[in-house]
């Protein structure tokens, strides 16, 4: 139960929402390296792009390989298996929380896929695309794209890894057909495993979809070998139409299956101490359909390190005065402005402008063909790849 000890001060809120605004509002670049070694590729420590685990452990390993083809990556693991070595597969950017990727003791071998990240083929009649496991979101729905295919489902986040993003079982939003897990869309997968001596202790192991170990493979944790490479079955491109639309949420609870059962994308985020909820109208559409939309969500953009220390005070300063209807107060300034922003939601890559009515009381929609905004989104704010380390780079939010 909070208690007041006084209120906080104006300028502490009005810190409150300069902090929002400016994090809202920034162009950032990526962490540092998650893997880092004392010599070159040795007596290395591995992270994610948090900068620690929930533990706050260290992990460590003997050093890191980074094979560039799929026959250097079945010769680490093959000289690993023959050594009796343990190993764990790195991504490029480490986006996992929980401590999947370190090896147990300190003599395990790291395998980073971050050089592991080319196209290997497109066939645009049968509608695949083969990639390595190092490709990130963003370069498969690129890529897609220029070829007039989509990747239908995806996370909101689009700095993880094909790789990764698979082995985690990540998914996006929606209900409709097989549901919205990428791993669903996969047809075959290449997958470097240790073998014994008669196989030169490690093979590649071919899956496809008449394979039944594919679905186990699929969402593996990294246990059954390293994914070298994933062919998927894409779709068409197309758009999408984005209307929201906030309600209160007394009937939350019934209303969200059939909500999801009515837009093949549906969305809704929850405030349970205004007692609202925001819901993302979010359908296919015609690629005939007027309007050249882009949305950037703006909770999911880049934030600058200083700018998420800057909250974390602000926080703090509230949790001292123990005041919880100032800090209700901050959650709807929060939520205020998110509406105000549209939630990133902008007619034509820049501005949003309403075209008719209230935009929350009488909204209307935003079309835009989705794949080729991720295209726009390449110099939206975000740069993946950069080497300035000053910055936290949480993936950003697009549509796929």
């Amino acid at each position: 139960m909070l208690h007041s000890r006084g209120k906080p001060k104006f300028h502490e809120l009005l810190l409150c929402e300069c902090i929002f605004l400016f994090v809202i509002s920034v162009s950032c670049t990526p962490p540092a390296e998650p893997v880092e070694c004392s010599t070159e590729d040795l007596n290395c420590t591995i992270t994610n792009s948090y900068g620690m685990f929930p533990d706050r452990a260290i992990c460590r390993a003997g050093n890191v390989a980074y094979p560039k083809t799929e026959q250097e990556l079945v010769s680490v693991v093959s000289a690993a298996t023959q050594a009796r070595r343990k190993m764990k597969v790195v991504t490029r950017f480490s986006h996992s929380i929980p401590k999947l990727v370190c090896p147990d003791g300190q003599d395990g071998l790291l395998i980073s896929t971050k050089y592991l990240n080319q196209v290997v083929k497109t066939d645009e009649t049968e509608m695949t695309m083969t990639v390595e496991s190092g490709v990130t979101l963003r370069q498969l729905i690129n890529e897609a794209a220029k070829v007039g295919l989509a990747l239908p489902y995806a996370p909101y986040w689009w700095g993880l890894t094909i790789g990764g993003l698979l082995g985690t079982g990540a998914h996006g939003s929606s209900l409709w057909g097989k549901g919205s897990s990428v791993h669903d869309h996969v047809v075959e997968m290449r997958i470097v495993s240790p073998a014994g001596a008669d196989e030169g202790y490690a093979k590649v192991r071919v899956l496809t979809e008449r394979d039944e170990d594919l679905d186990a493979a699929k969402v593996s944790l990294g246990v059954l070998g390293v994914i070298s490479q994933v062919t998927f079955k894409l779709q068409p491109l197309f758009k999408r139409s984005i209307t929201y639309v906030t309600k209160d949420d007394n009937d939350l609870g019934d209303e969200a299956v059939t909500f999801g059962k009515l837009h093949e994308f549906a969305d809704i985020i929850w405030y349970p101490s205004q007692r609202k909820a925001v819901y993302r109208i979010d359908d296919r559409v015609s690629t005939n359909a007027s309007d050249n939309g882009l949305y950037d969500f703006l909770p999911f953009r880049s934030t600058p390190t200083k700018a998420l220390e800057l909250n974390r005070y602000t926080e703090e300063i509230l949790e001292y005065f123990r005041d919880a209807n100032w800090k209700c107060r901050v959650a709807e300034l929060i939520v205020s402005e998110l509406q105000k922003a549209a939630y990133g939601l902008t007619n034509n890559g820049v501005n949003f402008y309403e075209l008719s009515g209230n935009w929350i009381s009488q909204p209307s929609p935003i079309i835009g063909n989705l794949p080729r905004q991720s295209r726009r989104l390449t110099d939206h704010r975000v740069r993946l790849g950069s080497k300035n380390q000053g910055r936290v780079l949480p993936p950003n939010h697009i549509l796929h």
